[in-house]
């Protein structure tokens, strides 16, 4: 589902900010008519007036007709290599970017905006051109690659390049700019559930908009803060919405959809705060009257579900079923929020004493909340995965610009000098490269470590919340449905608990393999020597974690050995399997052979390989002891 945010203020403020002083400089005004005119008389433009000209009608055409538009940023493109107009041809690549996304292709999106970021870094060494030509393009370039991301529902990346366009506002004060951005990371946070950090950025947006003035722009982080606090402060809540009740009741027309959002959360606090059910009543009235073809699907479920929990509360379970029913149709297809509605109908369903039908909604949520899970989990790891492929990139960028500065130095010595120059220049960038890589595959560790720290809470606290809400619901209603409850509790526990468990910080990396292996059918567990704490236990544990895993699942396996040897020096792991004797795990694993090397690599061990093809695989990792406190 693709997560809705200001899209026509994101494109004035990051896409068209022409210079630090027109924020809101909008290209849609320009003589299109009259430019072609020119371009078609007897004594065309040429050199730069020429290229002003292409400049002004690939813009002027952006909203119109985005092939003209294209047609024009092209030759803009191929006039730019002639004249060596950089900051033009960046210009140009980000209009062919912006017209790829406004037409759902990504992909060829993303690859002209790297283009554009690629020639914005050439730029920085030219001195035709301003530090701020350098900071309107990056900013404007982040904010269109975060944009993408976030249609493609990869939040990780979106809010990595709203960030590093973050401080580029800051520093010139465009606090418009600012605003939006922190608002919409704000939304990225909510979505996956980190409230902390999506009641920071919306706090930050609040600072931002007041500096700015603006009322639109301190309504929307309020409309976010009013959820958010809807499970936690109901009357940071109500401060909250009343502030966007008073901007939205008065624009109703051109902010349909936030006035809504801004009714339902109202009518949730009548209900929660207040109990007072027909001020709640008559606040979703109002937002129902409201409802249109404008409106999105989400904001009409969510309309849904309010119907329902009042029709609950007054026990009007048939109208409740149907308000649920309904909630679920809305979407165009299964979202997480649909969860929250199958909840209501197990509660509704074992009140009207169908116990077939609680047991059906019990099996949705359970099956639903575990392909949450797992797509989760997959998605986050995957963009870590690009991120750390553009740390590399950026490092790639830093350490090119080390060799041209140090080769320039050099060059103007001789003899004896340049040799010796060379020689330092030589192993300081060998030293350089080596630390490059070693902090990257560091960072991406941490980053693995704290994704399945939160994907750990994620579902203990917001999937075993839904299930408990569950078995309460369904009470001693029906003794298969409340066994198939506590079973999809106990392997959600289990999966959280194995992600990253809490043995391995009390007993250490022994007790904590040993029990993951005893919750695995095909695989044994095996240990020999000191039992103290060592360090980079968390490290090793997800690289046994991946190895079985890997042998179960890609290796077909039938049994797993895992053998821990632990001296006064080493710290000895070995997997081995009978399985297929699959050795390129690249092509099945999350990160692959490479991947899990360097890991081993980064806490200063070493790995081997043994396989044949049907003949199973063996994989010795060897680590130095360094002794935690007790």
């Amino acid at each position: 589902m693709k997560r809705r945010f200001s899209d026509t203020l994101l494109l004035l403020l990051l896409f068209l900010a022409g210079n630090v002083s027109a924020q809101y400089g909008d290209h849609r005004n320009r003589k299109t008519d009259s430019l072609e005119r020119v371009l078609e008389s007897e004594n065309p433009p040429r050199g730069e007036q020429l290229m002003r000209a292409y400049l002004d009608l690939m813009w002027g055409y952006l909203q119109t007709d985005g092939k003209r538009s294209a047609e024009y940023a092209h030759k803009a493109v191929d006039l730019s290599y002639k004249m060596n107009a950089l900051n033009a041809r960046v210009d140009a690549l980000r209009i062919l970017g912006l017209i790829s996304y406004g037409g759902d292709d990504y992909e060829t999106a993303l690859d002209y905006f790297d283009q554009a970021l690629n020639v914005t870094e050439q730029m920085k060494g030219d001195k035709r051109y301003e530090e701020s030509d350098i900071d309107n393009n990056l900013s404007a370039l982040y904010g269109s690659i975060a944009n993408v991301y976030n249609m493609q529902d990869k939040a990780h990346l979106a809010i990595h390049y709203y960030q590093l366009a973050a401080p580029i506002f800051e520093k010139h004060h465009w606090m418009e700019s600012t605003a939006i951005l922190y608002y919409n990371i704000g939304e990225l946070y909510s979505s996956m559930g980190n409230g902390e950090e999506a009641e920071r950025t919306y706090l930050l947006a609040v600072a931002a908009a007041e500096a700015s003035g603006d009322s639109l722009l301190m309504a929307m982080p309020h409309k976010g803060l009013a959820k958010l606090y809807l499970g936690s402060d109901l009357t940071k809540a109500e401060e909250s919405a009343q502030i966007c009740y008073d901007y939205y009741s008065r624009h109703v027309e051109e902010e349909r959809e936030d006035y809504i959002v801004t009714l339902l959360v109202l009518a949730r606090i009548q209900k929660k705060h207040y109990h007072d059910l027909d001020r709640a009543e008559a606040l979703v009235n109002e937002a129902t009257e409201l409802i249109n073809n404008d409106v999105g699907s989400e904001t009409v479920g969510d309309l849904y579900n309010a119907c329902c929990e009042l029709a609950m509360e007054r026990q009007q379970w048939q109208k409740a079923e149907e308000f649920a029913w309904k909630a679920i149709d809305a979407g165009e297809s299964d979202t997480y929020n649909d969860l929250g509605s199958y909840v209501y109908l197990t509660q509704i369903y074992a009140e009207l004493g169908d116990i077939q039908k609680v047991k059906e909604c019990v099996t949705t949520v359970f099956n639903g909340m575990e392909q949450f899970a797992t797509t989760n989990y997959q998605s986050s790891l995957s963009q870590m995965e690009v991120l750390y492929e553009t740390e590399k990139k950026q490092a790639a960028i830093e350490q090119l610009k080390r060799e041209k500065h140090w080769y320039a130095m050099g060059s103007v010595l001789v003899g004896c000098i340049l040799l010796l120059l060379a020689l330092l220049f030589f192993l300081l960038w060998r030293a350089v490269r080596q630390s490059k890589k070693t902090a990257v595959v560091k960072a991406k560790l941490d980053g693995e470590l704290s994704e399945r720290v939160r994907l750990a809470h994620d579902l203990h606290d917001r999937m075993g919340g839904l299930l408990t809400a569950i078995k309460q619901n369904i009470g001693d209603a029906d003794g298969t449905a409340a066994e198939l409850t506590d079973e999809a509790m106990r392997e959600m526990r289990n999966v959280a608990h194995h992600l990253l468990p809490d043995a391995l910080q009390r007993y250490g990396l022994r007790t904590a393999l040993r029990d993951y292996c005893m919750t695995m059918k095909k695989v044994g567990f095996s240990f020999i020597g000191d039992e103290k704490h060592i360090e980079n236990e968390e490290i090793a544990y997800c690289i046994v974690h991946e190895l079985v895993n890997n042998a179960v699942k890609s290796a077909d396996a039938d049994h797993v050995q895992v053998q821990m040897i632990v001296d006064q020096e080493n710290t000895t792991i070995n997997v081995s399997d009978d399985g297929n004797g699959l050795i390129d795990l690249d092509a099945h694993g999350c990160t692959g052979l490479r991947g899990i090397r360097e890991r081993v690599e980064t806490i200063g061990g070493l790995m081997d390989v043994y396989a044949k093809p049907d003949e199973g695989c063996e994989i010795n990792i060897v680590f130095k002891n360094d002794r935690k406190d007790d």
